[in-house]
Formats: C-alpha cells, sequence, structure tokens
C-alpha cells in the first residue's frame, strides 16, 4: 500500500502538471512526490504496454521492433521507453495513438473511458483484453495421420483430454490430424494439419470437395466423387497428385466421413 500523504500527492498530480512537478521533485529531493511521479509514470507506461501488445494482435505491426519503425525509433529507443529508463512523452503516445483510429488516446494519457473509442468498438471482431475478447479455439490433434490408423479406433478408445490441442482459427472442427504423404500435394503436403468435423454422409456429400474417410483400412484424404457405375454403394477417391489414381470404397467399409475444413502447414 501507498503512503496516505503519497496517495494525496496523486490526487494533486494531473497529465497537464506532472512535468513540472517532476523537475521540481528532483531540484529539491522531494522523495514524497519523486515517489507519486514515479507511480503515474507506471501507470502511464502500463497502457501504453497494453495498446502496443493490442497492436500487435490485432497484426497491425508484426513485433515491437516494427512498431518502432513505424513511429520512427529505434529498436534501443523504444525499448528504453517500454522498459521505463527514460520517461514517456506526449509525442510519443501521440505517434502511438494515430497508428490504429480505434485507439482512445485520453485514455492512453490519463486513463478516462476505454482503450478503444466507443463508436469502433463494434468493428473489431477481436481486441485485446476487453469483454468482447474471444478465447482461442482448441481441438484435439490425433495421434495417427490421414493416410494412416483409424480414426474410429481412436475415437472409441481414447479421451479427448489425453490429446494434444492445437489452436484453431476456424469455429466448428471436430479434430484436426496430419496429412502422410504426397498424395494430396500441393495443396495438402505431407507434414500439413488439417481441421476436420464429422458429417453425416448419408444425407448429404457435396462432391468434389475433400474429406478424410475413415475405412476399415484406416484413414484416407481424398477428393470424393460418385462412383463410376453411379453405385449409391460407393464413392469414388480421387487425389490431387496426378501420379496416384482413383480408387472406389464401398459405403459398407467406411466406419465415418469427415469434411476437411481447412489445412495448415509452415511454407
Amino acid at each position: 500500500m501507498y503512503h496516505n500523504d503519497t496517495i494525496f500527492v496523486l490526487l494533486l498530480i494531473t497529465d497537464a502538471n506532472i512535468k513540472i512537478l517532476s523537475i521540481w521533485a528532483i531540484q529539491n529531493q522531494n522523495k514524497l512526490y519523486i515517489n507519486a511521479v514515479k507511480i503515474c509514470f507506471m501507470i502511464d507506461i502500463e497502457r501504453v504496454i497494453k495498446v502496443v501488445d493490442w497492436l500487435i494482435f490485432e497484426k497491425i505491426v508484426k513485433s515491437r521492433k516494427d512498431l518502432a519503425l513505424k513511429m520512427g525509433y529505434t529498436e534501443s529507443s523504444m525499448s528504453q521507453i517500454l522498459n521505463q529508463k527514460v520517461p514517456l512523452s506526449e509525442r510519443f503516445i501521440k505517434k502511438l495513438s494515430i497508428l490504429d483510429d480505434r485507439i482512445n488516446i485520453d485514455w492512453v494519457m490519463g486513463g478516462d473511458g476505454d482503450m478503444l473509442q466507443e463508436s469502433l468498438i463494434k468493428e473489431t471482431q477481436v481486441f485485446y483484453g476487453g469483454e468482447d475478447f474471444e478465447e482461442p479455439t482448441y481441438v484435439p490433434l490425433l495421434p495417427i495421420s490421414a493416410q494412416g490408423g483409424s480414426l474410429n479406433d481412436f475415437v472409441v478408445s481414447v479421451k479427448d483430454s489425453d490429446c494434444e490441442r492445437v489452436i484453431s482459427p476456424i469455429r466448428g472442427a471436430d479434430f484436426a490430424m496430419t496429412v502422410a504423404g504426397d498424395s494430396m500435394a500441393p495443396e495438402y503436403p505431407s507434414g500439413s494439419q488439417i481441421l476436420i468435423k464429422k458429417i453425416n454422409e448419408r444425407a448429404f456429400i457435396d462432391w468434389g470437395k475433400v474429406y478424410v474417410l475413415d475405412t476399415c483400412n484406416g484413414s484416407v484424404i481424398k477428393r470424393i466423387f460418385p462412383a463410376d457405375d453411379k453405385d449409391p454403394g460407393k464413392v469414388k477417391c480421387v487425389s490431387i497428385n496426378p501420379d496416384y489414381p482413383p480408387f472406389e470404397v464401398s459405403f459398407e467399409d467406411i466406419f465415418s466421413v469427415y469434411r476437411v475444413l481447412l489445412s495448415m502447414s509452415i511454407k
């Protein structure tokens, strides 16, 4: 807790006179005022750091180094400011605030209102540190690969809680799994992760789209088409890589069908 006199001094300090008080406190070696001024700077830097983190989260800047370049500072100068080695300036805060018109400069300067301007908050789908912040979605990463073991064996015997979980950039996915082999390259390269959702294949299949079929011989990722002989009890599986010939699978040998929603790979 702060000393009562310090709290009283804080009430006297405003953004308009904090610089004057800082000089006076240092010249007169007044520890009470020095302590109060330091507290004000600490509060200011916390708000600034929150804005910096939000700018990075929103991908307006890539990093603190990128932020420094966009604001006309060196990386070293930015580090000194954010680590409180040098005091904040009104010029710095103004340059920070104009990076995005949603930032409320009154909040950054003095804590008035909210970090983002109310009239623009609704335009932001996700923002850092507010009530509308959306927690990332995680899905279980199956310890088998598409073009490998059976999903049915996994779903029956292993709990979701036993799996590694990965962040899903989209909602609605049931599982993530790793692609093995190059039959679906280049769109689904070996080692990439796919997000999948179980569907009712008896109700509807969107022909030509990519699915994971969980069959008695393991799981396969393929584009699905009607069988050549139009037999409703079979589907035709086609690879993207032309080096792999198509083949047909009977629904009797399919445990379940999963629609591929998204592929994630490191380029």
